[in-house]
């Protein structure tokens, strides 16, 4: 930590201790991330037992997960969860079926060809500068769904399309109904319970599941419509329709084509929003880090707009993002199944044991970080991040399921947070910290209020 700056500890989950099984469900409910174990947060491995789920947060256990031994463990609890909405697109589906769909996405996110979106993301960052700049000084806005808005804008811009004005807020108000129902569509899916089973809020899951799927074969029926007509656009809708697979040469149904629009509507900018949500709301608690950015940001552009030239020299811009998904990792809990006997770290495994990997956890491990809890990017200088394991520290998880847009992801959150920086400075304004809680994506409870002031 450097001594001229105040160190910082924002908020974070303690573990809460839970006795008796109405007790663990209700603790659940208000918060998966208070059920992992205090243990979890200080060994390398833990497991009750008799229970069928394990704790892993050492890093070489990690690589044998997800890397080394992968055959002998699926994504069985996130396919169970996500499934409903996504079907088998490259999220939840496995083996061959997912390699070929990653291959037709992954020449959109060539690290090569990214820099060209930089101006796409600052128009974005520009909308919502606007936005502010027409409230009064000192406005308190809705930062979380500022950002929510701002990255749904990069993806319907850059690599997928968006029909009409209202197409927005029709996937976001999906999302939201959604999430409302989440914690208990998490609990269902980690216990087992069959999916036919009552529970709070199903119903309303079951029409956001249907209106959200219906409004993207919509986009699919009329990029089908246009290609007909001889109008063709090379975005990644139009790379997913053309696409074969290698073994079988078939196309992507219109049923796949949905599945894998929704999963980068969804996942390629709801996750980036939550980690600008998080970087700001440090940045408003840490004054001497934002002058540190503010200084930076401005020496390397000497006062224009972020251009593409500029993302190299932004050294702590990405330091400040990554140490912010550090604390406040945007995906907070990651888990396998076993689906062949196996052992790890002396303990055998049988078929159907959950492999638990809470990255949230593993990113404030005490064995593994210095002052874990606490908000200091100098943990990634060049120096400093050339030494750390490599399944230490997994935003974006790891091994061959590692996130698709990752690349794509960090360029666009580092030129939004510069443009953001660049134009206005932030103070949080709510009457109480925002505590962390994890449905899908790790969500601030209450939102996140910040007080909005432009520069000059």
């Amino acid at each position: 930590m450097d001594l001229a700056i105040a160190p910082l500890t924002p908020p974070h989950v303690e573990p809460v201790a839970t006795r008796g099984r109405i007790a663990f469900l209700a603790a659940a409910l208000r918060n998966p991330l208070q059920t992992i174990p205090r243990a979890v947060y200080e060994e390398d491995v833990f497991a009750r037992l008799g229970a069928k789920r394990i704790w892993i947060t050492e890093p070489g256990l990690i690589r044998k997960v997800l890397l080394e031994e992968r055959d002998k463990y699926q994504k069985l609890t996130q396919i169970k969860l996500l499934s409903p909405l996504l079907g088998k697109g490259i999220l939840t589906s496995e083996g061959a079926d997912w390699k070929w769909q990653r291959q037709a996405s992954a020449p959109m996110f060539r690290p090569q060809d990214l820099l060209a979106f930089v101006p796409t993301f600052v128009r974005a960052a520009d909308d919502v500068v606007a936005r502010w700049r027409a409230a009064p000084a000192g406005t308190v806005h809705a930062v979380a769904e500022d950002m929510t808005r701002a990255t749904f804008d990069v993806i319907a811009a850059s690599l997928l399309p968006s029909p009409d004005a209202a197409f927005a807020d029709d996937i976001q108000g999906g999302v939201r109904s959604l999430q409302r129902s989440g914690a208990w569509d998490i609990l269902y899916v980690s216990m087992g319970f069959p999916p036919w089973l009552p529970r709070p809020g199903m119903l309303r899951s079951a029409r956001a599941v249907r209106g959200l799927r219906s409004r993207v074969r919509g986009v699919v029926r009329d990029r089908h419509a246009a290609i007909a007509s001889g109008g063709a656009q090379d975005d990644l809708l139009g790379r997913l329709i053309a696409a074969r697979d290698p073994e079988t040469g078939r196309s992507m149904d219109d049923g796949q084509l949905v599945d894998n629009l929704l999963t980068f509507y969804l996942a390629g900018h709801e996750t980036t929003a939550k980690a600008l949500t998080w970087t700001l709301y440090l940045l408003s608690r840490s004054p001497q880090w934002s002058a540190r950015l503010e200084e930076e940001i401005a020496r390397v552009t000497g006062g224009e707009a972020i251009r593409a030239g500029h993302v190299d020299g932004l050294v702590l811009t990405q330091q400040v993002i990554k140490e912010s998904m550090r604390l406040y990792p945007p995906v907070p809990i990651m888990t396998r199944q076993v689906v062949a006997e196996t052992s790890l770290a002396g303990h055998t495994l049988a078929v159907g044991t959950s492999v638990m990997m809470s990255i949230y956890a593993i990113h404030r491990h005490a064995k593994r970080w210095a002052r874990p809890h606490e908000f200091d990017p100098s943990r990634f200088s060049p120096e400093n991040e050339a030494k750390m394991p490599r399944y230490q520290y997994m935003p974006f998880g790891a091994g061959p399921r590692i996130c698709i847009g990752m690349s794509f992801a960090m360029l666009e959150a580092a030129t939004i947070l510069a443009t953001l920086v660049q134009r206005a400075r932030f103070r949080f304004a709510g009457g109480e910290d925002p505590f962390p809680v994890a449905r899908v994506t790790l969500t601030p409870r209450g939102g996140m209020p910040l007080a909005v002031t432009m520069r000059p």
